[in-house]
């Protein structure tokens, strides 16, 4: 006889495990296609026994990144994450529900690439670079600011900036660079790391600073969190032209 109540306990269950190895151990033992299986088969579960209590459900959260080693942040606002698909179908069905929502408007889209990185909110205030901190749980981030700030590229001042500005977007470190590192441990006779990713996220939470710098990482910002005064944008195309012209990559 089924029985949804141990069949959600034992997904919740899972889904913790690997929330830890990805997050906290960076050391993922399935792939994000697999993950995201498992959590759609938890909400389905869910939305079918709405009798159970979903308040610390997977489902309700973006997984939790911090360490104790570091000091945390509150995100001035919350830093989520976005729902994803693989199915065409299902793209098409998003679409068609954005036209009932808004049956008066000439609907255009902006694609843009994704990178698999690790989520990174830089603080600037009066157009001061103060800050970086990860996703955190999404309310809360650690922070990483003596690891991001040796990433080439990053603007420590940026002109005619709102007053307070969260730029978002993505850590990541390039084939080349894993390769290299790879490379060396090999000849070493070191544990190889299994992927780009991995050992972007291990990198910035480094205690040392100096070995995370040794480490070259990448970054690309695409989006904004808090920004006062609140009407400095319009829609995301003017923020990617903002931040093109602050010399974000």
């Amino acid at each position: 006889m089924p029985n949804p109540q141990k069949d959600i306990v034992k997904l919740r269950a899972e889904i913790a495990k690997h929330d830890r190895l990805y997050y906290k151990d960076a050391t993922p033992s399935i792939d994000d296609q697999a993950y995201d299986r498992l959590k759609a088969e938890l909400a389905e579960l869910e939305l079918a026994s709405p009798e159970f209590d979903f308040s610390d459900s997977p489902t309700q959260s973006v997984g939790d990144d911090r360490l104790e080693a570091f000091v945390s942040y509150t995100h001035r606002v919350p830093m989520l994450s976005l729902d994803n698909t693989y199915s065409m179908e299902e793209l098409i069905e998003f679409g068609r529900r954005l036209e009932k929502r808004f049956p008066e408007q000439t609907l255009n889209y902006l694609v843009e690439p994704k990178i698999d990185g690790v989520a990174v909110s830089l603080t600037y205030e009066q157009g001061q670079f103060v800050r970086a901190v990860s996703r955190g749980n999404g309310a809360e981030g650690d922070d990483i600011t003596s690891n991001v700030r040796p990433i080439a590229g990053l603007p420590t001042t940026i002109e005619n900036a709102p007053d307070i500005l969260e730029v978002r977007g993505e850590i990541y470190m390039r084939h080349e660079e894993f390769e290299r590192i790879n490379t060396i441990r090999k000849a070493e006779g070191q544990q190889l790391y299994a992927n780009p990713r991995n050992l972007a996220a291990g990198t910035i939470k480094l205690l040392d600073p100096a070995e995370a710098s040794a480490r070259k990482l990448d970054m690309v910002l695409y989006g904004v969190g808090a920004c006062e005064p609140a009407r400095y944008f319009s829609h995301q195309a003017e923020i990617q032209e903002k931040l093109k012209g602050w010399g974000f990559s």
